[in-house]
């Protein structure tokens, strides 16, 4: 039984430091791997080793040793074999054949120089002391700057080398003043050497203290090893390093407790709970400190690491006044290392937080240097909403230091409109390309984006991106403008401190994102008010904003009658007479600026036809609306801070209102251009009554199109945009207001996209008017060619000429010019009869206005804007002249 026990407790020795498990950590396995081994030891059946075969070889080396002459060699194997006759057993001739059986090439490659390797080492009860595990202990064996040389040329004042001796002789025979008793009480080098007094008492103590480092591991009666106890204050002594970032005995390199110590008066789990949630904490530690010795180039990385350095020696800090409570005893200390853990934890948990946010970090891919911003904003957010007032305060002031190095480009760039060169990091790039003056505004600058297109700036600051943007371009303009110097903001630039935050503090019940948002909004509007104030007066005063857009509604929205049909009347009078020169840029300029000479500078005002309607043969130009009058186009000269306002698209939109308003005159002239006389006519024909119906129909359409557009359309929307701009607060604001504007009088208008076949129904109408002239034209002609034959018919015998169907109009045509041109090119229904004509003419008109009508109707009632509510008003102003009999078309009201 003996022999078993004993071979069972070296077996497990054996199992133990071959495959380092043991019956603690890993029971299972450790059982297996002990039955295995005894399973082979037991079941070994080798038959023992020839000793004289043994004898024979190491004989046979001695000689092959001689034989090369390396007689010192052999020498010193007959003496070792000698002395081992002395000691040997039953074991030896196995020892020496296993030597044999491991040797490789003896002869060649055994030195004598390696028997030193042999000798036992003088015995030391410990390790002795060196400086490797001092630099280690104290933490400056990584601190590789610590052994640079240093270049003390520069800071010597010394020219050379200079001996102290002399130097000290002559500094003593120079300083006649010192007097004997100060020299007496003055320190010497001597001084300052350490007595050797009892220092080997104390470096024994220490040792003792220490020696449960190096104890091996105790067994039991079984023969199992134990844990090796220490005490209480050990542990908490050893808590304190390994928080310090400091090797520990009872902690490997990746903080795990080790397996070989236990408290003396705790259990193994109670111990391991305990030292595990420590050594979870240190890992987090290493985390921050490892962050903080990071090389960074970038400020904003700079400051995060700085304000991580900064928690962590206050945490050190923390953990050297618990250490000194027992260290420097001055009363009863309770050495508790639940009472330890219960005052880190306060410490640990910020700090655990923080860490957490630095793993996210580093494991992000990719990460903008404005990244842990975010994170540090999120993480405040969540920490307050968990009540957890500590961590919240600790995120808080971190995230608003780190905060206020971002904030610097913000500044430079809301004060001075200039941007950091090379910087990446802002969300403002300038663009590489020079641009125009009026282009600044909106293509010298850029929001930079991401390459999925988001915004390059942290999601908590997006909502303010846009006033930072437009007060950085205020500024720039304002430079351009001439305006170098800006007056100071009277508003004083708040404190971007979380400490100064009205709602900061224990039962503040704002939310975090809250409170940034008020304290950002507080400190912008410092920068932004200035700026935006000075442009904007700048733009009303300097550049008579008011005036330009007064002029805008003269040229293009036609606001003074006479003024534009003085202008519109010209083109018509050309285009009727049928000249092919009725296009020229500069007669229509001309015609232009002396019609609005008298309310506007006309010089900024230039007039020319589109390339498309140029081409177009001046016959079909007469005969519709949609020819040669939509490419009439009109330009204002606008000075370039005024171009920043007024964009290209509205200017656009006021070209398409001022051709639906050309073509309206179009209309309105072609019906009034002759006016039928009925004087002593006692009564009309039935032709005349339905051109008379038809005409006035037509005055009626064309009245109410232009009551609608004028009374309801543009001077409500002028009305509005001119109180809208007077309370904007900025450039945008003014640009924002005048493009809204513009957009709704498109779409009032019914000019819009989703009534475009509204729009061309309604040209349809305009149409007519130009059909109903030429018809009326054509059937004068005929009725004054029969009559001349009829006259001439009739000389030989006069009879009593009876009463004409038409009359002469009060305004004749010039027929000097006329006569040269080719009048069959502008009959339009010259195989139709009039009356036929006149009967076409009243079935469309009925039709198209109902079109008109039903369609306004429809998309009023499918539209939520705000036009929708005109769309039905002008329905209902049309539906007065929409003929129906059953449905269908009343074409026997004209026949």
């Amino acid at each position: 039984m003996a022999f078993a026990a004993a071979l069972g407790a070296f077996t497990d020795e054996l199992v133990e430091i071959v495959t380092s498990v043991s019956a603690q950590s890993d029971p299972e396995r450790f059982d297996v791997l002990k039955d295995s081994a005894l399973r082979g030891i037991r079941s070994h059946n080798f038959l023992r080793t020839n000793h004289f075969q043994v004898r024979n070889e190491l004989d046979g080396l001695e000689e092959r040793f001689r034989v090369l002459n390396r007689d010192a060699l052999a020498d010193a194997l007959r003496r070792r074999l000698d002395t081992l006759a002395q000691f040997s057993n039953k074991w030896t001739p196995e020892t020496l054949h296993f030597l044999l059986q491991l040797s490789d090439q003896p002869t060649q490659k055994s030195k004598l120089r390696d028997l030193e390797l042999l000798k036992v080492p003088e015995q030391d009860l410990e390790p002795p002391l060196t400086w490797e595990d001092v630099a280690k202990e104290d933490g400056w064996d990584q601190d590789r700057d610590l052994w640079k040389t240093v270049d003390f040329a520069d800071d010597s004042s010394d020219g050379g080398y200079v001996d102290t001796k002399s130097d000290a002789s002559v500094e003593k025979s120079q300083d006649t003043s010192l007097s004997s008793v100060e020299e007496r009480y003055r320190r010497q080098p001597t001084d300052y050497l350490a007595t050797v007094r009892d220092e080997d008492q104390k470096l024994k103590t220490v040792q003792e203290t220490q020696s449960w480092r190096y104890q091996s591991l105790p067994r039991d009666g079984s023969g199992r090893s134990q844990k090796i106890p220490v005490s209480e204050l050990q542990v908490v002594r050893e808590v304190f390093f390994m928080l310090r970032g400091l090797d520990s005995t009872l902690f490997n390199e990746q903080s795990v407790p080790s397996t070989k110590y236990n408290l003396d008066h705790a259990s193994w789990e109670v111990y391991h709970n305990i030292l595990g949630s420590l050594g979870r904490a240190r890992r987090q530690l290493a985390i921050l400190r490892r962050f903080a010795k990071q090389q960074q180039n970038i400020p904003l990385i700079q400051v995060f690491q700085d304000a991580i350095e900064k928690r962590v020696l206050t945490f050190d800090r923390e953990l050297s006044k618990m250490e000194a409570q027992f260290v420097d005893i001055k009363q009863d200390v309770l050495v508790s290392l639940m009472r330890v853990l219960d005052e880190l934890k306060p410490h640990l948990q910020p700090l655990s937080s923080l860490s957490d946010i630095v793993q996210e970090l580093t494991q992000a891919k990719y990460p903008h240097p404005f990244h842990y911003l975010e994170l540090l904003f999120n993480a405040t957010s969540t920490a307050q909403m968990e009540g957890d007032e500590a961590t919240y305060g600790f995120l808080g002031i971190i995230f608003f230091e780190c905060f206020q190095v971002y904030v610097r480009p913000i500044r430079l760039w809301m004060e001075t409109g200039e941007l950091i060169e090379g910087d990446k990091t802002f969300f403002i790039s300038r663009s590489s390309t020079q641009v125009r003056m009026s282009q600044v505004w909106k293509h010298q600058f850029k929001l930079r984006k991401t390459s999925k297109g988001a915004l390059h700036a942290p999601r908590f600051l997006h909502p303010a991106t846009a006033k930072i943007f437009t007060t950085g371009k205020s500024i720039v303009v304002l430079k351009h403008m001439g305006r170098r110097t800006l007056p100071k903001s009277q508003v004083q630039e708040p404190s971007l401190q979380f400490e100064n935050s009205s709602a900061f503090g224990p039962g503040s019940f704002m939310p975090f994102s809250e409170i940034f948002n008020e304290t950002f909004e507080n400190w912008m509007q410092s920068k932004h008010h200035a700026a935006a104030s000075t442009l904007r007066q700048a733009l009303f005063e300097s550049h008579n904003l008011w005036s330009v857009l007064d002029d805008l509604r003269h040229v293009y929205l036609m606001c003074n009658g006479s003024q534009s049909d003085a202008f519109a009347f010209s083109i018509f009078g050309n285009i009727d007479l049928l000249n092919p020169k009725w296009h020229d840029r500069f007669g229509l300029t001309e015609v232009a600026r002396e019609a609005h000479s008298t309310v506007l500078d006309a010089d900024r005002i230039a007039v020319t036809v589109t390339e498309e309607h140029r081409q177009s043969v001046v016959h079909e130009v007469r005969r519709t609306v949609r020819k040669g009058l939509p490419g009439v186009t009109i330009s204002y000269h606008l000075p370039w801070p005024i171009q920043i306002v007024l964009s290209n698209e509205s200017l656009e939109h006021y070209q398409a209102v001022f051709t639906l308003l050309l073509q309206l005159r179009r209309a309105h002239y072609m019906v009034h251009k002759h006016r039928l006389k009925t004087d002593g006519v006692a009564e009309t024909s039935h032709d005349q009554a339905t051109f008379y119906r038809l005409r006035s129909k037509l005055i009626w359409f064309c009245s109410s199109l232009q009551s609608y557009l004028t009374t309801l359309v543009i001077g409500p929307l002028m009305t509005e945009m001119r109180e809208s701009l007077q309370q904007a607060a900025d450039i945008d604001d003014l640009a924002a207001v005048h493009s809204t504007i513009m957009k709704r009088m498109i779409d009032e208008g019914c000019l819009g996209s989703k009534l475009d076949l509204i729009h061309q129904c309604i040209l349809d109408i305009l149409d007519l008017t130009i059909r109903l002239e030429d018809a009326r034209q054509q059937e004068f002609e005929r009725a004054e060619e029969m009559k001349e034959i009829s006259r001439l018919s009739m000389i030989s015998s006069p009879r009593k000429s009876r009463r004409g169907r038409y009359v002469h109009p009060s305004e004749e045509e010039d027929e000097s010019f006329l006569a040269e041109q080719d009048r069959s090119v502008l009959i339009q229904d010259a195989e139709k009869t009039y009356a036929d004509v006149l009967v076409e003419i009243g079935a469309e008109l009925d039709r198209h206005l109902k079109f008109v009508c039903g369609g306004l109707r429809g998309a009023a009632r499918a539209s939520g804007k705000d036009a929708a509510v005109k769309w039905d008003t002008l329905a209902e102003m049309l539906e007065v002249g929409v003929v129906q009999d059953r449905g269908r078309f009343n074409t026997q009201l004209y026949a």
